[in-house]
């Protein structure tokens, strides 16, 4: 997932990919995770920052690379982008650039498999931004009045765009406002253990198939909001700030103790820039 995100910053300068791209470098820690714990007939609303999300459910790399050149071979014939990706027999059933869009249509594909007595867990992918949007308390009401099977799992970077959460809510504290509907919630960050995220995430999918359950990730996005660049010269955030994320960085720390996966990085970047080249 890191050398594929990689590939594309490295290429994306070229502009040959006529679409914008919401990287995930340094935000994927956790996303592995998903497959193992999704059933297959398990759906999934992604927000705009969708790469991540579709290659954690096992969708086709080289559709994604594809549908990021408008090709007709991507995995929506070219006519949907980086924003819009979407593949039904993964479980991915669409991604929506629109803030907090993923929520809504979430919880109606929950409420449709309550009502139908379907064994379907939906997830709701989204970021801490959408947590400022209106459809964003209505849906957790909804869900937790119906007691509906869904699994919302905010991705909290700290950052709306490139304005600081400070700047936009009280608390850097997601999980305060399921907690107000009596929304059953769980946190994990980057500092814990690889064990303990996945009993987490076990637990969260396991409960959420007969209650709405809250999942709060917190990371840190060390590529710009949108785009292929390290945005270190806007003004919001220092230097030092990105330095100590990057040291943190649960891919780096990896790398950084088991250097063939160094090399395997190396060579599965490599490979993915050479499918890129392949649609340029």
């Amino acid at each position: 997932m890191r050398a594929f995100q990689l590939a594309i910053a490295d290429e994306y300068h070229n502009q040959k990919m006529r679409c914008p791209v919401h990287l995930s470098i340094g935000q994927e820690y956790w996303l592995p995770l998903v497959k193992k714990f999704f059933q297959k007939t398990d759906r999934c609303f992604s927000s705009h920052r969708s790469h991540s999300m579709y290659l954690a459910l096992a969708c086709d790399p080289e559709s994604l690379i594809a549908e990021l050149h408008g090709s007709a071979f991507g995995s929506l014939q070219g006519l949907g982008g980086s924003m819009h990706l979407k593949e039904l027999d993964s479980g991915l059933e669409a991604s929506i650039p629109i803030v907090g869009s993923s929520i809504a249509l979430g919880v109606g594909s929950a409420l449709s498999a309550k009502h139908s007595k379907n064994d379907v867990l939906t997830i709701s992918y989204f970021g801490d931004g959408a947590c400022e949007e209106g459809i964003f308390h209505e849906c957790l009401n909804l869900a937790a009045l119906y007691k509906l099977p869904i699994l919302f799992i905010c991705e909290n970077n700290s950052y709306s765009c490139n304005t600081h959460y400070s700047n936009r809510q009280t608390a850097n504290d997601m999980t305060r406002f399921p907690l107000s509907h009596g929304m059953t919630n769980f946190k994990i960050n980057n500092f814990d253990p690889y064990l303990f995220i996945e009993s987490t995430m076990e637990k969260c999918f396991s409960l959420a198939r007969d209650r709405p359950v809250f999942l709060e990730i917190s990371s840190y996005r060390l590529y710009e909001h949108c785009g292929h660049l390290i945005d270190l010269d806007r003004g919001d955030r220092t230097y030092d700030e990105y330095l100590y994320y990057q040291r943190i960085d649960p891919v780096n720390q990896m790398l950084s103790i088991y250097p063939n996966l160094k090399n395997d990085e190396t060579i599965w970047k490599k490979y993915y820039i050479d499918l890129i080249r392949k649609y340029e």
